[in-house]
């Protein structure tokens, strides 16, 4: 078996209107560098043989983190980037309803095909990231161990796809800042990340 140890990055900058971050680039906060800094002494005796994240600052400074002092190269990939939000991005919910009217119930009627103006739907998002796992399981060895950090978006869709989960229940699965999940599987198993 090989082993995706599947992170979220850590904490943000305080965000209290909860404004839609999506893809801007949002640095760590310091708590956001303690959690990286326990997840690099935590994991201090797995030995990674592959390290991939989102090109975003927060995912590449949380890896960077947690790979200081070992001899893995970091791969950045823009496809695992966070759900592409369009004209959302950077407002409140209020100041979505009241730019777009009714988008934000269409979206609620259909959120895993709905393409906020110039963004992406939930299913493009799959579509873009499943090509960067399923090549990763198909090179993957046993007993290697992957070191993957993303974002909310991308790691929910990566574990509905691994649990089998319909698409009402991605909500379900809550990826916190600096959480880590383990997937063990093997290089045959490569199908369940495949595109239908």
């Amino acid at each position: 078996m090989a082993h995706l140890y599947l992170m979220r990055h850590g904490c943000l900058l305080p965000n209290p209107e909860r404004r839609f971050i999506g893809q801007s680039n949002v640095p760590l906060s310091p708590k956001g560098r303690e959690q990286a800094l326990f997840w690099r002494e935590e994991l201090s005796a797995i030995p990674f043989c592959r390290a991939l994240c989102s090109d975003l600052t927060r995912c590449v400074e949380t890896a960077s983190i947690i790979l200081e002092g070992r001899n893995v190269a970091l791969e950045t990939h823009p496809a695992l980037r966070e759900l592409h939000l369009g004209a959302w991005e950077g407002l409140t919910k209020a100041e979505v309803e009241a730019r777009f009217p009714c988008a934000w119930e269409a979206r609620g009627r259909d959120f895993w095909n709905y393409v906020p103006h110039g963004g992406e739907s939930f299913a493009m998002l799959e579509r873009r990231i499943l090509p960067v796992l399923e090549n990763l399981l198909s090179s993957a060895g046993e007993g290697d161990n992957i070191l993957l950090v993303a974002h909310a978006a991308v790691n929910r869709v990566i574990l509905r796809r691994w649990l089998a989960l319909p698409f009402s229940d991605i909500f379900l699965l809550s990826p916190q800042y600096g959480s880590c999940a383990i997937l063990d599987f093997s290089p045959q198993e490569r199908d369940w990340f495949s595109l239908p």
